[in-house]
């Protein structure tokens, strides 16, 4: 797959990170027993996390993961990572030309006991340069039937410093179709739909409920054995506002272009 959770981006900002699919999580650490690296920048016209809109202009995204560390696959894989982003055209942010938003996350894949079936955990910890930190565990699934990829999501909110977000629940279903048209060209389109189990604070607000959905394609194009271009387009849906405030819900559509390395 090329694509990877759109985040929904790390992660305060369903920004894309690299495909739109909450399963592709799944293959941050996929598959390789030895060590790895993979450098990413994009470039998307918003950053959106899970459906709200964090900044409404331009933002650049890097992320650096490293995987495998030499685990045998007969014991899953594990991956290490970093995530960044930055408004550095939008003087309204208060982190005006500086990284506004770094997460850093560990995600273990487990041995693949089913064919087609990957199972994970993911942690998370968000940090902000104009707001508390929040640290996130996350368990997923991803299931690859002939060209299709079914997967879900359940993220828990496991720090209590943010009152706002503090025993928040969301949960994600994903279904994607990949098609090769050449050894170097693949492309995707897919769908996403979320639930939301607001924190103590935001339940003041707003209700549990469906909180949006997204419909997406993305291509991805290899430049040779380590460098690759790809972009997506996605549409982004309210589904309530009692969930997913009119307010918050700013961008409705957010393009992505980007460049990956394997090092």
């Amino acid at each position: 797959m090329i694509f990877g959770q759109y985040r929904e981006s790390p992660n305060k900002g369903d920004g894309m990170k690299k495909y739109i699919t909450a399963t592709v999580i799944a293959g941050l650490a996929a598959g390789s027993a030895f060590a790895g690296a993979n450098l990413t920048m994009d470039v998307a016209t918003a950053h959106v996390f899970r459906g709200a809109t964090v900044v409404d202009s331009i933002v650049v995204q890097p992320n650096l993961e490293l995987s495998g560390f030499g685990i045998p696959e007969e014991y899953g894989s594990l991956a290490l990572g970093a995530w960044g982003s930055t408004a550095p055209f939008d003087d309204s942010t208060p982190s005006f030309d500086s990284i506004y938003e770094t997460d850093w996350y560990l995600a273990y894949t487990l041995p693949q006991l089913v064919e087609g079936l990957d199972l994970y955990a993911k942690y998370t910890q968000y940090q902000y340069s104009f707001a508390l930190d929040e640290k996130e565990l996350g368990f997923g699934a991803g299931y690859e039937l002939g060209g299709f990829m079914l997967g879900g999501s359940a993220n828990f909110m496991i720090d209590d410093r943010n009152f706002a977000t503090e025993n928040q629940v969301y949960f994600d279903f994903t279904a994607d179709y990949g098609l090769d048209l050449s050894e170097e060209v693949e492309v995707v389109v897919g769908g996403l739909l979320s639930y939301m189990i607001q924190g103590d604070g935001n339940d003041i607000l707003l209700s549990n409920g469906f909180n949006h959905y997204e419909l997406y394609v993305a291509a991805d194009y290899a430049l040779g054995e380590m460098w690759s271009i790809d972009g997506s387009l996605a549409y982004i849906g309210q589904l309530d506002s009692d969930v997913l405030s009119n307010a918050a819900h700013d961008v409705g559509l957010l393009a992505r272009i980007g460049f990956s390395c394997d090092l």
